[in-house]
């Protein structure tokens, strides 16, 4: 055996060769297992008349709670590259289902587009389904379509239309999310 390792430096490449597709593969199958508990969330969104452009988050904040004796469900991301944000919360979820914005429920579900987390405290920055718009009509919808819901993990898609405190409007649309609860 040492006279064929030692004698045909063709095996030694080979054996070097296999060796690091190995480590390669082995590295990106740990990187893939790491990646599959990460969430995501991706969707098109534009404000105020502007391009539509991805909205994209792979950490996607949801929280269970009970509130006015209703299971509540909340959603919540941030676009690190763009300080937009959407904000979701369903009353008197149970199981997977389509849940409408405002809907019609005792208690009204919230949905919320941010354009700049950052800016927080300015009334114009929040677009929100309950507003009204420039003509004063009050066209704010939203729907969340829950395709999984189990005790530690949510998958769905949603689409919202809010106002601002202008009358300016802001869409999500074709957003699609998954995340550990």
């Amino acid at each position: 055996m040492k006279r064929i390792l030692k004698n045909n430096p063709i095996v030694v490449i080979s054996i070097f060769l296999l060796s690091v597709a190995t480590l390669i593969t082995y590295s990106r199958n740990i990187e893939a297992i790491n990646n599959s508990d990460k969430g995501f969330f991706s969707g098109k969104i534009s404000f105020d008349n502007t391009y539509k452009h991805t909205i994209y988050a792979d950490r996607v904040e949801v929280k269970k709670g009970t509130e006015k004796g209703l299971k509540t469900l909340s959603i919540a991301i941030i676009d690190e590259n763009t300080s937009e944000s959407v904000f979701i919360k369903l009353y008197d979820v149970h199981e997977k289902g389509t849940f409408f914005i405002p809907g019609e429920g005792k208690v009204q579900n919230i949905g919320n587009l941010i354009k700049d987390v950052n800016r927080f405290r300015e009334l114009n920055n929040f677009y929100q389904t309950t507003l009204s718009n420039e003509e004063g009509l009050k066209n704010g919808v939203g729907r969340v379509n829950i395709t999984k819901l189990t005790d530690s993990e949510i998958e769905g898609e949603l689409i919202i239309i809010g106002n601002n405190s202008e009358g300016k409007q802001a869409q999500l649309e074709s957003a699609r999310f998954k995340a550990k609860i």
